[in-house]
């Protein structure tokens, strides 16, 4: 399970081998829809299902049926109530058309309030097992239990590393929801079944980040029983699509097939779904869930190939996105209840569980449920915007404060038997990041403007900036590259405190689209560092330790991170003196800086160009680019830039061994970094001595150079 999300070939093709089957289904149940034959839309047994449940949800609020002629409701509605139950010789077309067909809509007042309970139920789940990160979708079914898919949670191994996290979603405001984590708890309750593809999941009560509680997000029952829906209703989705916050699908899609014989476990809709919708809960406009989603339908050729949404062969290094998703499968609620019905061996709590479940599958009730004295209105909207990963855990802290010249104060946290790094976590008020600070020199350094878009759109913000902003610098994203264009830190030499510590957690950034940040699954089983871009030593500083602290832990959102080459990134691989690795000049200059120059903005990206190689969906720059604005023994304003190819190295992902020496760091004019960047650093080109002095320098061997660096001595400031 890699990746921020499930992808499973082996589910994608069984569902669109389904889908193929049912279209002579599909295709007749369309016509008779067209042809005004509602009696032929759906089969009669499960039509007179559908009248006869209505019927009990319309009667179920009224005391008597004569109320129903002083309530506020079409004809056809109180005809319906007021009738004897419908029996199979009722059903024909004007029956269906003036009945069934208006009743549709009848609940229209309620309609966005049920929803809107009904989609607070609806969670995002987080899974971090075996080094990956996967995302899918789960919502509560019962006031202990979370549903989901069996390929979301394959095991318990995999449920008991799983957080399911509420709220993460916008407000009526557009700001980020405070995000409500709860642990999984398969050791209380774990079923799941591969066939039926669903898991059905305990979840902690006490929240493992954040003040709500469990009960505060309601649930939505399984309704056990046939009728809920007919074929061509429509149906509403609610989902976290590839990881993203809550999206909702209403209406405008329809469920196109229930098919019989063997493949009557499954239900066919044209709603739209992305991969990471697994596990969400598919709802008739009555918000009574009818099926769990658990697969979208691709288009295929006649070889089976997936086919593009510009009718290529899709082929697994292009991102999953770029493949035409036709339709819609899920489980039929009916058939998981039928399953755990039979279901065996439990233990006493389990089963007590399961029995509480199942009690209340058994309803005419309309719409969503809470416990008793819980109010589902979600209470103050608390606002944040954060990627929640877990608690930290340190066991008997100690804190230890050195001086070391006088200067600098280092903070230690100790553990029983040895140091422990503390977990990192932004802090969740992203309004509250100053960003890149363009007077950090005393002179106006600021943060580039992107003059040339040929290698990509850069990603917006909601209010329509695209600087994201965190302590000590600031990032400007390539929509189109998934990584960063420029990553801008100020760094200071001098101030007290310096933050050193951090496992390497890492985090989405909630105020762009998590579609357009590069995340874990381009890194898992290969030579390929998560490599900060602004480094979290030159970002970690502060005036106080707090300060020092949160700076570091921002540099940890995936927004900083590029994939670099392992021998190219870790200084560790180099040898004394030696240049030739990003790690050495990186060290150099902070060095530098700590003797001479104190305060230094240093601008970070990688070069995208149009040869760069394809990896899992990702194009992997095959050169990185640094540029150092200081102030120099002089007090003028400085500025040097510096590339460095990993060409060579990912040529061949899958190697073990690698040269160091078949690549090389060269000092480059900042002008040709604008050249290859489409980046405006508005005039420091005009203060680089690499200019000044007319040295010519090379990039893919254009021109042949003077200054390509062997040595820090190498080096023009």
């Amino acid at each position: 399970m890699g990746g921020t999300f499930h992808f499973s070939h082996e589910i994608i093709n069984a569902a669109a081998d389904r889908w193929e089957k049912t279209k002579p289904e599909r295709d007749k149940r369309a016509r008779a829809k067209a042809e005004g034959r509602h009696d032929e839309i759906d089969s009669k047994d499960r039509i007179v299902k559908h009248a006869n449940r209505l019927r009990q949800q319309l009667r179920a609020p009224l005391e008597n049926i004569a109320a129903l002629e002083k309530a506020a409701v079409p004809a056809p509605v109180r005809e319906l109530a007021a009738r004897k139950p419908v029996a199979r010789a009722d059903i024909n077309s004007l029956f269906v058309e003036r009945v069934i067909g208006p009743t549709k809509d009848f609940l229209s007042a309620e309609f966005f309030e049920l929803g809107s309970y009904a989609m607070r139920s609806v969670a995002r789940i987080r899974t971090e097992f075996g080094g990956s990160l996967g995302f899918g979708t789960g919502f509560m079914v019962s006031p202990s239990l979370l549903l989901t898919n069996e390929h979301v949670l394959e095991n318990a191994g995999w449920a008991a590393a799983s957080v399911a996290e509420f709220d993460y979603q916008r407000d009526r405001l557009g700001r980020q929801k405070l995000v409500q984590s709860f642990h999984l708890d398969p050791e209380r309750f774990f079923v799941n079944d591969k066939a039926l593809d669903f898991a059905l999941v305990a979840v902690k009560p006490a929240p493992g980040v954040g003040t709500a509680k469990l009960a505060d997000f309601g649930f939505c029952p399984l309704v056990g029983v046939e009728g809920k829906i007919l074929v061509t209703d429509p149906v509403n989705i609610v989902q976290h699509p590839q990881g993203r916050m809550k999206e909702v699908v209403i209406r405008e899609n329809e469920l196109s097939a229930l098919p019989l014989g063997d493949l009557d476990g499954f239900a066919h809709y044209l709603g739209d779904t992305e991969p990471g919708s697994s596990g969400s809960p598919v709802f008739n406009d009555r918000w009574e869930v009818v099926a769990l989603h658990h697969s979208s339908v691709p288009e295929r050729d006649a070889a089976g190939n997936y086919l593009t949404r510009d009718g290529k062969i899709w082929k697994d290094t292009m991102p999953i996105e770029d493949i035409a998703w036709i339709g819609n499968e899920g489980i039929r609620i009916s058939r998981i209840i039928n399953h755990l019905k039979q279901r065996e061996g439990l233990s006493a709590g389990a089963a007590a569980l399961l029995k509480e479940l199942l009690e209340k599958s058994d309803t005419t009730e309309i719409g969503p449920r809470q416990e008793e004295g819980v109010v589902l209105d979600g209470g103050p909207e608390k606002t944040c915007a954060l990627d929640l990963s877990g608690t930290a855990t340190v066991t008997v802290p100690v804190t230890i404060r050195v001086e070391v010249g006088g200067a600098r104060a280092v903070r230690a946290e100790l553990g029983q038997a040895a140091l422990l790094a503390e977990r990192v976590r932004p802090a969740p008020d992203y309004d509250g990041r100053p960003g890149f600070d363009s007077d950090f020199l005393g002179a106006a350094v600021p943060m580039p403007d992107l003059v040339d878009r040929r290698h990509g759109e850069p990603a917006m913000l909601a209010d329509g900036s695209v600087e994201l902003k965190y302590h000590h610098f600031s990032v400007l994203m390539n929509a189109d590259r998934r990584l960063a264009y420029v990553s801008a830190v100020n760094y200071d030499a001098a101030a007290p405190f310096v933050e050193e510590r951090g496992a390497d957690d890492w985090f989405l950034d909630p105020r762009i689209d998590v579609g357009l940040q590069a995340d874990n699954r381009f890194y898992k089983n290969n030579p390929l560092d998560r490599g900060h871009l602004a480094r979290r030593y030159d970002a970690g500083w502060g005036m106080t330790a707090e300060e020092a602290k949160i700076a570091n832990d921002d540099t940890f959102h995936w927004t900083n991170c590029a994939p670099q080459h392992q021998v190219f990134n870790q200084s560790k691989l180099s040898q004394p003196g030696d240049l030739r690795l990003w790690g050495e000049l990186e060290n150099h200059i902070t060095d530098q800086a700590k003797q001479d120059m104190q305060r230094l903005s240093i601008f970070n990206g990688p070069v995208f160009g149009k040869d760069d190689r394809t990896h899992r969906g990702l194009l992997i720059p095959s050169a990185y680019w640094k540029m150092v604005a200081y102030r120099s023994r002089g007090d003028e304003l400085r500025a040097v830039g510096f590339v460095l190819h990993q060409a060579d190295l990912i040529s061949n992902l899958a190697a073990e061994r690698f040269d160091v020496g078949r690549f090389d760091l060269r000092q480059v004019r900042i002008s040709r970094i604008e050249e290859l960047t489409g980046l405006d650093f508005k005039g420091l080109r005009n203060v680089d001595p690499m200019a000044a002095t007319g040295v010519r320098e090379v990039f893919e061997g254009a021109v042949v150079t003077e200054r390509k660096l062997k040595s820090a001595a190498d080096i023009r400031f």
